[in-house]
């Protein structure tokens, strides 16, 4: 069954390493939903050494974890983190989205 899954991946500063990581995805047909890049530095006067990039898939846990193997294989890759986002209808979030009407007399 697949899921959707939240990929946390922390690099560095290389221009071609998110496009390694898409082909790394790409070859493996899997769907992104999302992707977001978060450049950070330490000091405003340092050059910029640290990226973090955010990828949302969808696919099977197998998948997800030979992806992750393979992305922490890649030159430049401090360490890769994951976790599964829930779904929309699920039970635990479910009271955030009950619209109850105010009882007026």
């Amino acid at each position: 069954m697949k899921y959707q899954f939240r990929i946390i991946i922390l690099g560095e500063k290389e221009t071609r390493l998110l496009s390694r990581i898409l082909i790394l995805l790409n070859r493996r047909n899997l769907k992104t939903n999302h992707i977001n890049v978060n450049v950070s530095s330490n000091n405003k006067n340092e050059t910029i050494r640290n990226v973090q990039y955010l990828i949302d898939l969808e696919c099977k846990e197998e998948q997800l974890f030979k992806i992750k193997k393979l992305i922490e294989k890649l030159i430049g890759i401090i360490h890769v983190y994951y976790y599964r986002l829930e779904e929309k209808n699920s039970r635990r979030n479910s009271w955030k989205k009950m619209d109850l009407p105010l009882a007026t007399y």
